[in-house]
């Protein structure tokens, strides 16, 4: 590692900070947001990026933003084709697949109910099945709606394909159970329940069963009754039935940027990644949603209820009720993304103070997302929200990054530090894996893991690396093994 004279890089952070001052009318504002895409990392020197060459460059034919700034929406765009075989443009009308950002809708659906005292967070999720019960493996085995809606139940099934056709779908039942026209496996316990974070569609679903087993109607009534029609929200809905597809709806692309050759798939999964909406609707759910949290002048909630889905239920860790949160400096950010076939998308929102943005594209790409995501708070000037700054004074040889490679552990869990093509490579087997950044002396950005994070490798007294740290919106310390 060579470590160069002492700079302090203030120009980038001063040219970002420039834009809260320069950017005082609505067209300014647009302007650079479009303009101001960056990387993960940024470098001085480097020039920002402009929204429709990313949109080339990652194949994404059509998306659409909305901002929103002091509980308010500031702006809507859209941008791009509905589909790249046609010429009809994207509105602010044209609804795309939402994904799992469902989950965020259903949780704000299962509080509701909760508030109606049809059911309870934390009671055994068969007390609140009448139409099916769940498989315990043992008899003293407890599951809650709490563990389910934060994905702390244990359950498999992290995710559904999908079906390419509306004809034959599987009920709800017959996808818990795996059963019949459903192309997922059966909803089971994987972990004990409460221990450890654990991505599940799953145990979503079966909290969709449980709605439409208490409220007595539809699930795709139930949202529409408590949670569109309060808002006024016409563009918008959950269903499988494609008679009532609105025409203004886009096509799903494939990574090169084909339109899928038939347009979508449709998700009986409704409560996992079913919604359908554009970003302005999907903006002024999370607007109610933060007035609930702040001042409880929301429609759809209680202050108390929303409070509840953004506390973590685990400690350490970042997973509230259907919404995962990130901490940037002493601020807290909400967010969730979305992943269907041929559709990406992403909220985040502030917990306070009432700004944020809804992106949603009808193409594959993740990164353009948080680039959009970064020049929004860049623009806006989010409090606390942090841009990663490369010091350039600090280069790294082949041999300064050996001495990281290596397993770390931290109680039960392990992951591992390869050196791959002259660069650091972090996983978790059978999780998840992600390129290091580097940022400064022994730091680095773990770049594909949200909410954002970072990893600092320590030494011992003998100098050898002995230990790291990761901070994901708290210090967790992993030590090196032998």
């Amino acid at each position: 590692m060579t470590i160069k004279k002492p700079l302090q890089l203030l120009t980038l952070f001063l040219f970002f900070t420039n834009f809260h001052f320069t950017a005082q009318n609505l067209t300014e504002r647009i302007d650079n947001v479009e303009n101001s895409l960056s990387p993960l990392v940024s470098i001085e020197g480097e020039s920002l990026w402009n929204l429709q060459e990313r949109m080339r460059q990652y194949k994404t034919p059509g998306l659409s933003i909305t901002v929103i700034k002091d509980y308010k929406i500031d702006w809507t765009k859209s941008y791009g084709q509905i589909s790249n075989d046609y010429k009809n443009k994207v509105t602010n009308e044209t609804v795309f697949q939402a994904g799992s950002i469902s989950k965020f809708v259903n949780a704000l659906a299962i509080m509701k109910l909760c508030e109606q005292n049809n059911i309870e967070l934390d009671s055994d999720i068969n007390s609140h099945l009448t139409s099916w019960k769940f498989p315990y493996k043992n008899s003293s085995d407890k599951i809650t709606l709490r563990q389910i809606l934060s994905h702390t139940g244990g359950l498999s099934m992290s995710g559904f394909s999908g079906y390419k056709k509306a004809e034959n779908l599987p009920t709800t039942i017959e996808i818990l159970e795996g059963n019949g026209p459903a192309n997922s496996e059966k909803v089971i316990s994987i972990i004990p329940a409460n221990q450890e974070f654990k991505y599940s569609g799953g145990g979503t679903t079966i909290s969709q069963l449980i709605l439409t087993d208490n409220a007595n109607e539809t699930y795709e009534n139930f949202i529409s009754n408590y949670i569109f029609t309060p808002l006024k929200i016409e563009n918008s809905f959950y269903s499988i039935q494609e008679e009532k597809y609105t025409k203004n709806i886009s096509s799903g692309h494939t990574r090169k940027g084909k339109p899928l050759k038939n347009n979508y798939n449709f998700y009986p999964e409704s409560a996992a990644a079913g919604l359908w909406t554009t970003t302005s609707d999907l903006a002024n759910i999370l607007i109610d949603f933060q007035l609930s949290l702040n001042d409880n002048e929301g429609k759809i909630l209680s202050k108390e209820s929303a409070v509840e889905m953004i506390k973590p239920v685990l400690n350490n860790s970042n997973s509230g009720l259907g919404v995962f949160l990130e901490k940037q400096g002493e601020n807290i950010y909400l967010q969730h993304s979305a992943a269907t076939r041929g559709f990406r998308g992403k909220f985040f929102i502030s917990a306070k103070g009432g700004n944020g943005v809804v992106i949603l594209t009808n193409g594959t790409s993740i990164k353009i997302l948080e680039e959009i995501i970064r020049s929004v708070a860049i623009t806006y000037n989010w409090d606390g929200f942090k841009i990663f700054e490369r010091n350039l004074d600090i280069t790294y040889e082949k041999s300064d990054l050996i001495q990281y490679v290596g397993t770390y552990g931290l109680n039960k869990r392990k992951i591992q530090v390869k050196l791959k093509k002259g660069k650091l490579i972090l996983s978790e087997k059978g999780k998840w894996s992600s390129k290091l950044t580097p940022i400064d002396d022994s730091k680095f950005v773990i770049d594909i893991v949200k909410p954002t994070a970072t990893i600092q490798f320590r030494n011992d007294e003998n100098g050898a690396v002995s230990r790291c740290i990761l901070n994901q919106g708290g210090l967790t310390e992993w030590k090196k093994e032998i």
